[in-house]
């Protein structure tokens, strides 16, 4: 069984072989295998199923969505003078409006106002790096949290999506294989799945880990990319 810091550990790591791909010459020279590609395709969902978590164990879930936010704005700064385009946070800042809002609404609070929340929020977040697989995740998450089988139907389904809709088109396997792979987001599951609720190793570097790291480590993989290849 895996606890937060396991998966937030296999996220990360899965994280920067991603950006290393993408960065260090991966997708046009081939210097870096494809297989870190691959692998990276599991950080994401990891996250969302976290921030999910999160938002369900939260003392204070306006603090938790001010801290995405905090960081979003930082990273966009950060962007800009590395410029590249990579803001996960604003991804799970919206993700943690979204199920703010579906919480308001589920509790009694006044609907329209949420419902209307809810479907800026599910807009907004299509234009973030996470876009529609980030939506989708946020909704698959928080309604089948308590649903193992239905939540591993809805996001096997939507992980293969893609395959689905590609079958029969030319060059079938150079597609899902070479240059649109999302779709290996589907082996992120296993270690969802083994998810045991607890938190792990719990203190302050470990609560501010991701935060730190994530713009850090997309500073070091763009600086190497530039002035080492």
């Amino acid at each position: 069984m895996l606890n937060s810091f396991n998966l937030k550990i296999i996220a990360i790591v899965s994280m920067v072989l991603d950006h290393v791909y993408t960065y260090i010459d991966g997708p046009s020279g081939n210097s870096i295998p494809i297989w870190f590609g691959y692998l990276g395709k599991i950080a994401a969902p990891i996250f969302f199923y976290l921030i999910a978590e999160g938002f369900f164990n939260t003392r204070d879930r306006g603090k938790y969505l001010s801290r995405l936010v905090l960081f979003g704005a930082l990273m966009f700064g950060v962007d800009n003078l590395l410029g590249i385009e990579n803001n996960i946070f604003l991804s799970l800042a919206c993700s943690v409006a979204i199920m703010m809002g579906l919480e308001y609404v589920k509790k009694g609070g006044n609907k329209p106002k949420g419902i209307v929340f809810t479907i800026i929020m599910s807009i907004v977040i299509l234009f973030t790096e996470a876009s529609g697989f980030g939506l989708v995740m946020t909704y698959i998450f928080y309604f089948f949290r308590d649903k193992k089988l239905l939540l591993s139907l809805t996001y096997i389904l939507f992980s293969l999506l893609q395959v689905i809709l590609s079958l029969g088109q030319p060059n079938f396997y150079d597609q899902i294989f070479l240059y649109d792979y999302q779709w290996m987001m589907l082996f992120a599951l296993p270690f969802i799945l083994l998810y045991n609720g607890k938190l792990g190793l719990r203190n302050k570097f470990v609560k501010w880990m991701f935060y730190i790291f994530y713009p850090l480590h997309l500073t070091i993989i763009v600086l190497i990319s530039r002035f080492c290849f």
